[in-house]
C-alpha cells in the first residue's frame, strides 16, 4: 500500500530545467512578501476599556515636516514602485474611468456572492478583469506621467501585474478567502480531505512511497510557517515564491542526507508526506488562488512545475483510501491538469473592457433609513425603467410607483427619464475634459421638490 510515481505517470513538466532559478528572487525579496499581510486585510484590533484621559495631537508644524519627509523617501522609490503606487492611488479615485472600472467591480463582487456558481468560475473572472484591465491601463492616458516615461517596455507588463495584484487582490482577499472557504465546505470537498489528512498522517512514510530521507519535525514546523505567511500574501506571485523555498528546504533535507541527487518521481511523494505533516485544509485554496490568478507567463517555468506537483501532492492525499492508497496520480487527476495548463496558457480571445464596465452604483435614499448603496450590472442599452425594476427588486421597495432613479451631479438633482440608458450618461460624465462627481440615486419621487426630468435630447450632459 504505497504512493509511488512512474516517470510515465509523473506531471508533464520539463524535468531537465535548472532547480530553483528565481532563488535569486526568493531571497532579495523576502522583506517584500513578509511585508504584504497588510492591516487592511485583517479585522481591527480590540479596544483597551480602559479610557484615556486625553488624546496626544500631533503639532501642525510637526505633521508639516513629516509629510516633507514623507515626501523625500518617495522621491527615493524606484520607477518601478512609483508606477505601481500611482496606479493604486488612481484605482482609488473614482473621479477617473480606471477608478470607477476598479471600484465598481470590486463593490460588485463584494455585495453579490451568489454571482458566480463555483470557486474556479470566481478566480477565472477575477484574472480576466485583471488581464483585460491591464490592457487598458498600458494605452490608456490617464496615467501622468505614462509608464512607458519609466518603465522600460519589456517590464512594463511585469509592473502592470504587480498593480493589478494590490489595486484588485488586495482589496478582495478578504472576501475570496471566505468565499473559497464557502464553496468547499458547501461540496463537502474539505470534510473528505480532513478525513484523508489524518489517514496520510498515521502512515509511516515508506507506506507512502517515500524512500528518500523527510524533514524532521522542526523542518516541518519551519516549512508550516512559510505556509501560514503564504496566506496572509493577497500577490500569487509572491505565493509561488514562497512555495519555492519551501520545495527549495524539501530538496535541501533530501539530498544533505544522502548525498544522493533526487528527481521529481522521489520529490512528489515526499511532498506529500510533508503536506500531510502540515495539516492545513486551507493549502487546498491556496494552491487553487495560485493556479487560477497567476500571470499566465509564469506557468511555463518553475513556478507552474511545482505549483502543480503541490496539487498533485494534495489530490494523492484526497484520493487516498485507508484500505486501498492511490498508487498513481489518476488519469483523471492528469487529464485535469493538462486541461488547466493548455487553459492557463494558450492565447484566447478574452473579455474586451467593456464587460466589465456594466456596473452602475446606485445609492439607496430614504428619509427615515439615510442612504444606502449597491453595485449593479447594468448593460449599456438597459434604460432607467429596467434600471428601477432592478432597485425595486434589490431594495425591496413595497411601492415601485412611488421612486424613481435621480443623478446628482454638480449640486443638482435630476430625475432620469424611464427611456434614458444610465450607462450612456455615465460614459458622457467621465468623457468631460474637467472630473465630476456624481451619483446616481434611487428614491421617492415626492421627496425631491426641486427635481427636473432628464429626457434624452432635452439636456446633453456632455456639455459644461
Amino acid at each position: 500500500m504505497s504512493i509511488s510515481t512512474s516517470s510515465s505517470d509523473s506531471l508533464e513538466f520539463d524535468r531537465s530545467m535548472p532547480l530553483f532559478g528565481y532563488e535569486a528572487d526568493t531571497n532579495s525579496s523576502l522583506e517584500d512578501y513578509e511585508g504584504e499581510s497588510d492591516q487592511e486585510t485583517m479585522a481591527p484590533p480590540i479596544k483597551s476599556k480602559k479610557k484615556r484621559s486625553s488624546s496626544f495631537v500631533l503639532p501642525k508644524l510637526v505633521k508639516s515636516q513629516l509629510q516633507k519627509v514623507s515626501g523625500v523617501f518617495s522621491s527615493f522609490m524606484t520607477p518601478e514602485k512609483r508606477m505601481v503606487r500611482r496606479i493604486a492611488e488612481l484605482s482609488r479615485d473614482k473621479c477617473t474611468y480606471f477608478g470607477c472600472l476598479v471600484q465598481d467591480y470590486v463593490s460588485f463582487l463584494q455585495e453579490n456572492k451568489e454571482c458566480h456558481v463555483s470557486s474556479t468560475d470566481m478566480l477565472q473572472t477575477i484574472r480576466q478583469f485583471m488581464t483585460q484591465v491591464k490592457n487598458y491601463l498600458s494605452q490608456s492616458s490617464e496615467l501622468d506621467p505614462p509608464i512607458e516615461s519609466l518603465i522600460p517596455e519589456d517590464q512594463i507588463d511585469v509592473v502592470l501585474e504587480k498593480a493589478m495584484h494590490k489595486c484588485i487582490l488586495k482589496p478582495l482577499k478578504g472576501h475570496v478567502e471566505a468565499m473559497l472557504k464557502d464553496f468547499h465546505m458547501a461540496d463537502g470537498s474539505w470534510k473528505q480531505l480532513k478525513e484523508n489528512l489524518q489517514l496520510v498522517r498515521q502512515r509511516n512514510p515508506q507506506e507512502l512511497g517515500v524512500f528518500a530521507p523527510t524533514p524532521d519535525f522542526v523542518d516541518v514546523e519551519k516549512i508550516k510557517v512559510k505556509f501560514m505567511t503564504m496566506q496572509k500574501m493577497y500577490s500569487p506571485e509572491k505565493k509561488v515564491m514562497l512555495l519555492l523555498r519551501v520545495c527549495k528546504l524539501i530538496y535541501t533535507v533530501m539530498e544533505n542526507n544522502s548525498g544522493r541527487m533526487y528527481g521529481a518521481d522521489d520529490f512528489l511523494p515526499v511532498l506529500t508526506y510533508v503536506i500531510a505533516q502540515c495539516d492545513m485544509l486551507e493549502l487546498d485554496t491556496e494552491i487553487e488562488y495560485m493556479m487560477e490568478l497567476l500571470d499566465p507567463s509564469l506557468l511555463h517555468g518553475e513556478g507552474g512545475y511545482y505549483l502543480t506537483s503541490a496539487y498533485g501532492a494534495l489530490s494523492l492525499i484526497k484520493n487516498f483510501q485507508e484500505e486501498q492508497a492511490a498508487r498513481l496520480l489518476s488519469s483523471e487527476t492528469r487529464d485535469t491538469l493538462r486541461q488547466w495548463h493548455k487553459r492557463r496558457t494558450t492565447n484566447r480571445t478574452i473579455p474586451s473592457v467593456d464587460d466589465f464596465q456594466n456596473y452602475l452604483r446606485v445609492a439607496f435614499q430614504e428619509v427615515n433609513s439615510g442612504c444606502t448603496g449597491k453595485t449593479l450590472l447594468v448593460r449599456p442599452y438597459i434604460t432607467t425603467e429596467d434600471v428601477c425594476q432592478i432597485c425595486a427588486e434589490k431594495f425591496k421597495v413595497g411601492d415601485p410607483e412611488e421612486y424613481s432613479l435621480f443623478l446628482f451631479v454638480d449640486e443638482t438633482w435630476q430625475q432620469l427619464a424611464e427611456d434614458t440608458y444610465p450607462q450612456k450618461i455615465k460614459a458622457e460624465l467621465h468623457s468631460r475634459p474637467q472630473p465630476h462627481i456624481f451619483h446616481f440615486v434611487y428614491k421617492r419621487i415626492k421627496n425631491d421638490p426641486y427635481g427636473i426630468i432628464f429626457q434624452n435630447g432635452e439636456e446633453d450632459l456632455t456639455t459644461s
